[in-house]
């Protein structure tokens, strides 16, 4: 690509024109305007532009395979609040289209196009005014577009740990190669997103140089992506980094995304929320982080805190011994275990660590400062005669009837057990000697003797039982030693013979 300039210096604001020609006799245009502190300067200028022309006429055209298919998609413009497009004509417009939305794609076979550079106007119709789009298009030979060898698909996954020397190669991300079918020397390759920081770069397997860009004169040979500076992971976990390979001319381009993730490493302490903790307990007219004046034994009186940049979960011990507090590892929470007797001051110290292997303790532990103040007694004394009080409960106690309803008793007979009256067919037993019984309800059936014994009243018969065919009545149990009643119900099934 030869590029005309025009230069006037004649004045500190130097301009330039630049005129691109092509194949197509198409002249692109380009005026810009830098400002020259000396004539000194001016070569260095002039070099910087044609280096940032270049890289931009690179990046705007589009790869197209000879073997695109009609209906490819080649390129969509973002529309603005109107989506009015047009494809101006010119020696190539016939093999493409313009959608509605913005999108050109093919419309038929690009493979007589290989090699040859194309341009497209594109017409934007804004209202009140228009403006010309120019797309820059490049078919090559599917067989000849550079792409890497990748066996594991696109996106790689790498790891790192973190704190590691600069110029530490990524694990798992292997030799990063670039060809295609021709014998494209020298291939350029370099990282064109997601590198915050510069925290990476390449290295070449040839030389081992570590360069932001690393360009290659040999098809066999590749690059190594290593860190550029010792990472944080606190800082940025993971980096998502796409690097190019491309030809001389910037046309022929690969890319491949490498996701990064950066390993934790214990290199942080817990640290505590607070240097000094203040807890007060029965006293409402101290300031404290906590005040507390109704408490109980073990209850907490307060509660210390530390965090950890690396996430760890972390314990709480007391490092000052004390009969008076215990802290909760898990929690630091700090519980009453023991009142003292008088108004007493502590000073504890609490450390904190990580459950990590090997672990680590906070630099500076936190003080805790304890006030207890324990409960004035009443002025007003209460003197409770306490054989009265006793002699109340034991009258109350006399007083008292004792009733329990003994468990339900079911007892299964057959029609001929009731068949002779008077006849014993079921004997209650007794838990003390002094108990008599009586039947409560009158019942033609059967009638209970003091003594316990259930005998026969009337001829059992069947069909003159209810649905449920059973005879069921209470009992009442007078026991003379405790001078109560109980309850009890004895329930009969009547079978057919």
């Amino acid at each position: 690509m030869i590029l005309t300039i025009s230069i006037n210096l004649l004045s500190p604001q130097a301009t330039f024109k630049i005129i691109v020609p092509n194949d197509n006799h198409l002249d692109a245009a380009v005026r810009m305007n830098i400002f020259l502190p000396n004539m000194g300067g001016s070569l260095f200028a002039i070099l910087a532009i044609l280096a940032t022309i270049r890289q931009t006429l690179c990046e705007t055209v589009s790869v197209i395979p000879h073997d695109a298919h009609p209906g490819y998609n080649v390129k969509r413009f973002t529309p603005g609040s109107n989506l009015n497009f047009k494809l101006l004509d010119s020696a190539f417009s016939q093999f493409f289209t313009m959608l509605q939305d913005g999108s050109i794609m093919t419309v038929s076979d690009v493979s007589t196009l290989v090699n040859r550079p194309i341009d497209l106007k594109v017409l934007e119709d804004k209202g009140n005014m228009s403006e010309t789009h120019l797309l820059q298009l490049y078919v090559i030979d599917r067989r000849n577009i550079l792409s890497f060898k990748i066996d594991n698909g696109e996106e790689i996954l790498g790891r790192i740990p973190e704190n590691s020397k600069p110029g530490t190669r990524v694990n798992n991300v292997p030799l990063l190669q670039a060809s295609s079918g021709l014998n494209i020397v020298p291939i350029t390759y370099s990282i064109i997103a997601g590198n915050s920081g510069h925290a990476f770069e390449l290295q070449s397997d040839v030389d081992n140089l570590v360069l932001p860009n690393v360009t290659l004169s040999d098809n066999n040979a590749g690059v190594y992506l290593v860190s550029a500076q010792i990472l944080d992971r606190e800082e940025i976990g993971r980096y998502v980094l796409t690097i190019q390979a491309s030809d001389p001319s910037g046309i022929n381009k690969a890319v491949v995304n490498i996701a990064v993730i950066v390993e934790d490493e214990n290199d942080n302490s817990p640290v505590f929320t607070q240097k000094v903790y203040r807890f007060v307990v029965g006293d409402d007219s101290m300031e404290g982080d906590n005040v507390t004046t109704a408490w109980k034994r073990f209850s907490s009186i307060g509660k210390v805190e530390a965090t950890d940049a690396d996430g760890d979960k972390i314990a709480y011990r007391l490092a000052t011994p004390t009969n008076y507090l215990v802290i909760v590892p898990q929690t630091g929470d700090l519980l009453l275990s023991e009142e003292p007797m008088d108004e007493t001051d502590l000073e504890l110290i609490v450390e904190a660590h990580d459950l990590r292997t090997p672990s680590r303790t906070s630099p500076r532990p936190a003080q805790v400062l304890f006030h207890f103040k324990p409960p004035e007694p009443s002025k007003v004394e209460l003197v409770l005669d306490l054989q009265k009080l006793e002699e109340r409960e034991m009258h109350r106690a006399k007083r008292r009837v004792t009733r329990a309803v003994r468990p339900t008793k079911r007892i299964e007979f057959t029609e001929t057990d009731g068949d002779t009256e008077g006849r014993n067919v079921f004997q209650l037993e007794k838990e003390t000697d002094r108990e008599t019984f009586k039947i409560r309800d009158e019942n033609p059936w059967v009638t209970v003797e003091p003594n316990g014994a259930v005998r026969v009243k009337k001829k059992w018969d069947y069909e003159e039982l209810g649905p449920e065919k059973t005879i069921d009545f209470w009992v009442t149990i007078t026991n003379a030693e405790k001078g109560g009643k109980c309850l009890l119900i004895l329930q009969f099934l009547r079978y057919r013979k």
